[in-house]
């Protein structure tokens, strides 16, 4: 029965982060202008770093739930390897992209420095889990990517603190004052938790 119910939170995971991934591509079929024009800015002063940034960030978000699958890392190593490879790329990629896009931003120094903190983490925290397996080190290499993928999860976590916001009467940037910081810390503190209270765990 534990068994079963443990699956509610992991099928959750994964409907979240692969229906954000999905919308996250609208604009592929509609102007930007339309589909996410608090973001229509960036298209005359930094379009190479606005679609680095989300398409990067969709991928990494695509990939999140198939990197914690743990039947595909131990039934196909290989494949999790490419797998993780890629989601690295994609971080690089659109962590990188958000923090060149800092300068534009319409939002209060405030919610900027929330939003450059994520990048900076997000780049460093995927960077040292690569380094990590690289040197042999598994068990602190899952730490690490766990952590970087509670930062990938504030794509999720964003949208669902922005929606009840814009439903009072809040403007996307308005927002910002709540969500830049709001999207990930609590992710990374639940993350953080989790790691301690599973430390003896085998893998963990």
């Amino acid at each position: 029965m534990t068994r079963i119910a443990s699956y509610g939170p992991r099928a959750l995971f994964w409907v979240l982060c692969l229906m954000v991934a999905a919308a996250s591509l609208r604009f592929l079929v509609a102007p930007l202008a339309v589909v996410m024009d608090h973001m229509s800015h960036y298209v005359p002063t930094a379009p190479v770093a606005l679609y680095a940034h989300i398409v990067g960030a969709t991928l990494a978000l695509a990939f999140c739930p198939f990197q914690l699958w743990q039947g595909l890392r131990r039934s196909r190593p290989r494949l999790h390897r490419a797998m993780g490879y890629a989601y690295v790329t994609a971080v690089l990629v659109a962590g990188t992209g958000a923090l060149a896009l800092l300068p534009f931003f319409q939002g209060s120094a405030f919610a900027a420095t929330g939003f450059a903190l994520l990048g900076i983490l997000w780049i460093a925290f995927t960077l040292r889990g690569v380094a990590l397996a690289r040197g042999g080190d598994h068990t602190a290499h899952r730490r690490f990517m766990a952590r970087s993928m509670a930062l990938t999860f504030g794509a999720v976590t964003l949208r669902l603190m922005m929606a009840p916001l814009m439903a009072q009467g809040w403007s996307v940037v308005e927002t910002y004052q709540i969500t830049a910081w709001g999207c990930w810390l609590p992710n990374l503190i639940a993350v953080e938790v989790w790691l301690r209270a599973n430390s003896k765990k085998a893998g963990i």
